[in-house]
């Protein structure tokens, strides 16, 4: 799990929300530290550790993967954090995770910008993956629905099937100033 200390300085109350993404682990957070980084703001990487559960025929085993993360330290998305990991949920394919740390105070027109440039700079569309991928993780797991839907709640249209369909309105005017 990410570390609460991270963020106590400078988030009161925050949601939290994990999202299965089609990218690896390294591509996410890269992206999310360019895209931070080019409006001005700066940001604390951080890496560690987190339990995962694998099944192996009936019996789930709890093994131990790598994160990498960003956190914002300011700017209008102060205290935004994102974390990455991947691992292998059955008996082939690997999954990454995102889990995303929001604070209350964040504007969510400003957020929304922020996950299309994020999604744009990356090799593919975050929630899209192919036949192939589905296959040999799962083709009916929830995760992809629940990416799908938070995604398109932040603003990603479930419909662009390529990053240069997304619009892009960043960096955003004002962005390195802190509110």
């Amino acid at each position: 799990m990410m570390s609460h200390d991270i963020l106590e300085s400078n988030v009161s109350y925050a949601t939290v929300y994990e999202i299965p993404v089609s990218v690896g682990s390294v591509d996410a957070v890269r992206s999310f530290r360019i895209i931070a980084e080019s409006a001005g703001w700066k940001v604390t990487r951080h890496e560690g550790k987190r339990p995962v559960h694998r099944m192996a025929i009936i019996m789930p085993l709890q093994q131990s993967v790598r994160t990498f993360g960003i956190v914002i330290d300011n700017g209008p998305l102060e205290g935004a954090a994102m974390q990455a990991w991947a691992h292998t949920p059955g008996s082939a394919g690997q999954i990454t995770t995102t889990e995303w740390v929001l604070p209350e105070t964040i504007d969510l027109t400003i957020w929304n910008d922020f996950i299309r440039a994020w999604s744009a700079d990356l090799p593919r569309v975050p929630n899209r993956w192919t036949f192939w991928e589905r296959s040999r993780i799962g083709y009916l797991l929830p995760e992809y629905g629940r990416s799908k839907r938070r995604l398109e709640n932040w603003g990603l249209n479930p419909k662009w099937k390529k990053t240069s369909e997304i619009p892009v309105n960043w960096p955003i005017v004002g962005a390195n100033e802190s509110e």
